[in-house]
């Protein structure tokens, strides 16, 4: 049950990705709003992850998961009313807050059941999610009428149901009542694993900077290149192979090592940014999309050896102000790149700007083949 929460969280953050070209013609929206819109989400979800990312831990992850719930569904009526950027953009800061108190609250309920089954679908479900949403929304955006509302009405109706289904589970987390809590920003990250937290963070930054190339910047490139009139499936088509390639890596490598998921993740990286850059010198959309494979298989794996080498660690009560501090700096980067990127498109053009982008992408993934952790 919460697994499926988790993934409604994820397809709600990648289903405007197909929508951005429709939202650029329509009401004329620039490439930097785009990227403003994008990182709004990002921004308010890590001010929620850094001052409440542990609220589960003193009010019981049931009752955050319903609050995160009931502020997802405020924000998809507002993305029903929206008729501007700046509605979007309103909507989006809502989204984000809702998302940055669901995902540490899920995750830990999940860790709370099994462990190891719960850093599997916590690696799995935001691939799977994202994959839903983009594909999704843009089938609904080719195939089904008002584009622009159809998806959000559909993402409302699902919170709704899971209001409901979570507010008659079980409280995974009983122990609550011994620790008192206070609103002040804390990033937990135990003494013992901070070496690891380090080592770990380039693969992160290449992993959450394909996230940030794919749902902010690769719209706008097929914008740019696309011959066809579909670059709403174009870029949802993208998101959805590079995120069903993810889950695939992450049912591939369950059983395997964080460090060997951490390598192949890197290699997987560095050849489909390739692609996607070749794609960009022959003005190919075939080649972006072929690219979205392999850079998939790099993002899954990626995404499950750098948990997996972080929360199998951490004690009960350390795991969600854990995975606070694990968020933060996943989502950091991503938000700071699409912004970058958006702004540099604005004065570069976007395709140059995706180049740019991808470079960074694969120089981090070098980096972090090369780097070693302690579970190697």
């Amino acid at each position: 049950m919460h697994g499926l929460t988790i993934i409604l969280f994820f397809a709600a953050s990648s289903m405007t990705t197909p929508l951005f070209p429709l939202y650029q013609a329509s009401w004329g929206l620039s490439a930097f709003m785009i990227s403003v819109i994008f990182a709004a989400y990002v921004g308010t979800l890590l001010i929620s992850l850094l001052f409440l990312g542990a609220l589960s831990n003193h009010f019981g992850r049931r009752a955050v998961i319903v609050a995160a719930l009931v502020l997802q569904s405020v924000a998809m009526i507002m993305f029903l009313v929206a008729d501007s950027g700046h509605w979007l953009v309103a909507a989006r800061l809502v989204q984000g807050f809702a998302a940055g108190i669901a995902t540490t609250a899920v995750a830990a309920a999940l860790l709370d059941v099994d462990q190891k089954t719960g850093a599997m679908i916590n690696s799995l479900a935001p691939m799977a999610g994202m994959a839903v949403g983009a594909l999704g929304a843009g089938a609904l955006v080719q195939f089904a009428p008002l584009p622009l509302r159809l998806v959000y009405a559909v993402a409302l109706g699902l919170s709704l149901i899971q209001i409901i289904r979570t507010l008659i589970s079980a409280e995974t987390f009983p122990d609550r009542r011994s620790n008192g809590w206070s609103l002040r920003p804390r990033i937990e990250i135990p003494s013992g694993l901070r070496s690891t937290f380090v080592r770990i963070l380039p693969l992160n930054v290449a992993v959450w900077g394909l996230g940030a190339l794919f749902l902010s910047v690769l719209p706008g490139l097929f914008h740019e290149i696309a011959t066809s009139p579909s670059m709403a499936w174009l870029s949802g088509g993208a998101v959805g192979v590079m995120t069903l390639a993810g889950a695939a890596a992450v049912l591939l490598w369950r059983n395997s090592s964080p460090a060997n998921a951490r390598r192949w993740a890197g290699l997987a990286i560095i050849t489909g940014t390739v692609l996607i850059l070749a794609g960009t010198v022959l003005h190919s959309s075939t080649l972006i999309l072929l690219g979205s494979l392999p850079t998939g298989i790099g993002f899954g794996g990626g995404f499950l050896g750098v948990l997996r080498s972080l929360v199998t660690k951490a004690r009960a009560q350390e795991r969600a102000g854990l995975l606070s501090a694990f968020y933060i700096a996943s989502y950091l980067p991503n938000a700071l790149l699409a912004m970058a990127a958006g702004y540099a498109a604005q004065h570069l053009g976007v395709i140059p700007v995706t180049q740019i982008f991808a470079a960074l992408i694969i120089m981090m993934a070098i980096w972090s083949i090369n780097m070693k952790v302690a579970d190697e």
